[in-house]
């Protein structure tokens, strides 16, 4: 009798399974044509789409060499205009004859759009300015402006656009060079442009007016700046140059489709579009000048629903990162194709070539911008489709004619691969459901398979196994046992060290030789601001906390502790003082350092407040002595030169150093009377008040010296609760501000006060437009006699703190060198309690 062995059984079914190769070889042809099928439309789609691209690039550089061409005449323009810049009959017909055809749609009835061609003069506007920038002509859309009109473009806030620095530009130039401006103008914004239209192409609401200004600075015949001439170009001529690209078939078009993604745009040098059927992705400037930030991915829902958000190719990389590569590539003066999807969600090929034009300010790239042509993708797929179409009809024959064959071959090998699992998958499954029940812990059950193959004596040899197991189970049991009793005693003792570490006060760090963490208290995480993960390097822990990396560094070096050390750091402004620990773990730092950080910032600044109130006590003191020692001979001093000037007698020049005597008498007198104020202040008399009137008082007397010198001065304030105040004093404290504000505007600018309150405090701000305070005394401004001022005494600031301290609030300083200093006072607010009290 044969034996059924396993590797009979295999023989038998690999008989059965001969008609497999025939299977895979049909699989492989069918795929091998599926391949080819895509292979060829890949490449039928990639050579529509290489030429299309070729013949954008091809366009793209076509327009760039003509608005190139375009801008050198503009510059020959105003190089002949000039030398007829005061003869306005030159003007005024160069005007009307230079225009060019302008191609857009009007309306010819109501919801009706016609195309319109009509001749458009090149420039808004021709200007000539004086040596001080005042304009003398200009010509504007075709009269002159009366002296009326005329205005001084040296501030940009009296120029057009209300931001304009031409007129600063071109007063720098050399004889014959020539500035040109960005474009400029306000901008356009969504509703403006559709006026309710559903697209661009359909709108027929505001348009953009802007214009590129070219200048050129005139000099007299001693080469002396005299002023300048400018001459303004018209948008709408630029725009003229992309407007009417259509990619497509038909070559222009009087608006593209902007979903389509079929249309061109220009944008200039900085990366700004400045030309584009949606006009408010245009640059431009709101109604105060200001130039709207470009559209970016943290541009709020409402400015791009409201479309206030002009688009800038170098910050639309989230949009698509081909934006800005294209945006670079023009830069470095090359042209080129990229694929990405605008704003529309249309994905297409954009073609872009460098405008070449390197005068003014585009000196710096050499280029003037780009010019943009796109092309949705989808269009070169259509080529591809009839040749797959072709393709997959042919295949679609094939395997209709195969499918028969295929449909036995597969009932053959179906039958064959079941006969072989009936012989294999039931002593497996038995061995499986025995393995399930061991994997479950049922280590008494044995598997049983008949019959003498290797299946069976597979089965003998899991059941011997299960018997070893069963020995092993138990023997691993007790281990265990004894294990997690090792654990728990571990984990008791770790949990004991890590609430002594985060009971302490102070950062506690270790670091191993390497320099990684190996463990920290939370402490350390309160003092750096961040939870740092085992492992990280002490340099990156202690970054911009110098020099502990140093320190650091120093003690792995040399294999020795560091030992205590005081240590100063600044941060966001604030100083903070730290007592730091470097030990080593081992002789010589071999297992690492420990780092310890305790924070001595109140104790440190609890010792500054003694010493300066102890030295405020003696200056009080010795200035109330002296002041009582020197007043009373001042005065008879004092009397005895009044006689003296009285005196018939004396002469005019006697008389004048007397009467500069008497002056510097007075003044010591405001110096001692100001160091008993300072020494000895009047007692103050609280009572509930509002500290805007105060303020609404020292303003009126404030008011006249102010417009004396050219200041302006305001005051807003909001009502406030009642605060605990000495009205006098309060006024005081405000008026030394206020004097110090005027003494810091000597050639005018404005003094603000602000009043108004949060939960806890009273919060009154004066800000003033000076020269600011340097940085170095800002620490000493409050101190006594502290002054730059050479007739000063020194002491009104510092009696300003006093009587704020005295109200129980704080007084602050900020200052930026010529943009103004700022002084903000809180006060505390009288609470409900506090008002029942003093009620």
């Amino acid at each position: 009798m044969i034996r059924p062995t396993l590797f009979r059984k295999f023989l038998i079914a690999s008989l059965l399974l001969a008609l497999v190769p025939l299977l895979a070889a049909t699989l492989f042809l069918f795929s091998g044509l599926e391949q080819v099928r895509d292979r060829l439309a890949l490449e039928i789609g990639s050579s529509a789409e290489q030429q299309a691209a070729e013949s954008l690039q091809m366009r793209a550089r076509q327009v760039a060499d003509t608005v190139s061409d375009y801008l050198h005449r503009r510059e020959d323009d105003l190089r002949f205009l000039s030398r007829f810049a005061t003869d306005r009959k030159v003007l005024l017909s160069f005007w009307m004859q230079q225009r060019s055809e302008v191609w857009e749609q009007r309306a010819s009835a109501p919801n009706q759009l016609r195309e319109v061609r009509k001749l458009v003069p090149i420039y808004r506007s021709f200007a000539l300015l004086d040596a001080d920038g005042q304009e003398q002509m200009v010509l504007k859309d075709g009269r002159f402006l009366p002296p009326a009109e005329l205005r001084n473009v040296t501030k940009p806030t009296a120029t057009e656009f209300k931001s304009e620095t031409y007129f600063q530009e071109i007063k720098q130039l050399q004889p014959n060079e020539i500035h040109v401006t960005h474009l400029t103008g306000f901008h356009v914004n969504k509703q403006q442009q559709l006026a309710g239209a559903s697209e661009p192409e359909h709108a027929l609401g505001k348009r953009y007016e802007g214009v590129v200004r070219f200048g050129l600075p005139l000099h007299g015949q001693d080469g002396r700046f005299t002023g300048a001439f400018v001459i303004s170009m018209d948008h709408r001529h630029l725009m003229e140059f992309s407007q009417h690209i259509d990619p497509g078939p038909h070559f222009s078009t009087v608006f593209p489709s902007y979903k389509s993604g079929n249309y061109a745009f220009l944008f200039d040098d900085e990366g700004w579009i400045i030309t584009h059927p949606k006009l408010w992705d245009i640059r431009g400037v709101n109604q105060q000048g200001e130039l709207l930030p470009p559209y970016s991915s943290n541009s709020g829902s409402k400015a791009i629903e409201a479309g206030n958000i002009p688009f800038n190719l170098d910050h639309a990389g989230f949009i698509h990162p081909n934006y800005p590569k294209a945006s670079a590539f023009v830069r470095k003066q090359q042209s080129g194709v990229v694929e990405l999807t605008n704003v529309g969600g249309a994905r297409k090929i954009m073609a872009y070539a460098p405008i070449l034009y390197d005068t003014g300010p585009y000196k710096k790239h050499g280029v003037f911008g780009g010019i943009t042509i796109g092309y949705q993708v989808d269009q070169f797929q259509k080529q591809a489709s009839a040749g797959s179409l072709l393709i997959t009809r042919k295949l679609k024959e094939y395997r209709q004619q195969s499918g028969l064959f295929i449909a036995l071959a597969a009932i053959v090998a179906g039958l064959a691969a079941w006969l072989l699992a009936r012989g294999i998958t039931r002593p497996l499954q038995r061995l499986s459901e025995g393995a399930r029940r061991l994997a479950n812990g049922e280590t008494g059950n044995r598997v049983v398979v008949k019959g003498r193959d290797e299946l069976a004596e597979l089965a003998l040899s899991f059941n011997a196994m299960v018997a070893e197991l069963e020995q092993r189970k138990a023997n691993l049991i007790a281990t265990l046992e004894q294990l997690q009793e090792s654990r728990q005693a571990i984990l008791d003792e770790r949990n004991f060290k890590e609430s002594i570490l985060e009971s302490i006060s102070s950062a506690i760090t270790t670091f191993a030789p390497d320099g990684s963490l190996t463990s920290r208290n939370s402490t350390l995480d309160r003092f750096l601001g961040h939870h740092w993960p085992l492992g990280s390097h002490y340099a990156t822990i202690f970054k911009g906390w110098e020099p502990i990396p140093a320190r650091i560094e120093l003690a792995f070096t040399e294999g020795s502790g560091y030992g205590r050390a005081p240590l100063q750091l600044e941060q966001n402004g604030i100083i903070q003082h730290f007592d730091v620990g470097i030990f080593p773990i081992g002789e010589h730092a071999e297992h690492g350092l420990t780092v310890t950080l305790r924070d001595e910032t109140i104790r440190e600044e609890l010792r500054e407040e003694t010493v300066r109130l102890e030295r405020l006590a003696s200056l009080g003191k010795l200035a109330a002595g002296i002041s009582h020692e020197i007043r009373n001979p001042l005065t008879g001093i004092s009397l005895l030169l009044d006689d003296l000037h009285d005196r018939a007698q004396l002469g005019e020049k006697d008389r004048e150093m007397l009467t500069k005597a008497m002056a510097e008498i007075e003044r010591m007198e405001r110096l001692i009377s100001a160091l008993l104020t300072f020494a000895a202040p009047p007692r103050s008399r609280f009572a509930p008040g509002d500290p805007g009137e105060a303020a609404e008082d020292v303003v009126m007397l404030m008011q006249r010296p102010c417009q004396r010198q050219g200041v302006t001065l305001t005051l807003e304030r909001t009502p406030l609760p009642d605060c605990q105040i000495d009205a006098e004093k309060i006024r005081q404290a405000l008026l030394n501000l206020l004097k110090n504000a005027l003494e810091a505007l000597p050639l005018g600018g404005t003094i603000s006060i602000t009043i108004n309150h949060d939960a806890h405090d009273a919060l009154i701000t004066v800000c003033d437009s000076g020269h600011g305070i340097p940085s170095q005394d800002l620490p000493l401004i409050f101190e006594p006699f502290f002054t730059r001022k050479g007739a000063g005494t020194g002491l009104g600031l510092s009696i300003t703190r006093q009587i704020i301290e005295e109200h129980g609030g704080v007084i602050t300083v900020t200052s930026e060198p010529v943009q103004g200093t700022s002084f903000m006072i809180r006060l505390p607010l009288l609470q409900a309690d506090q008002e029942t009290v003093s009620t």
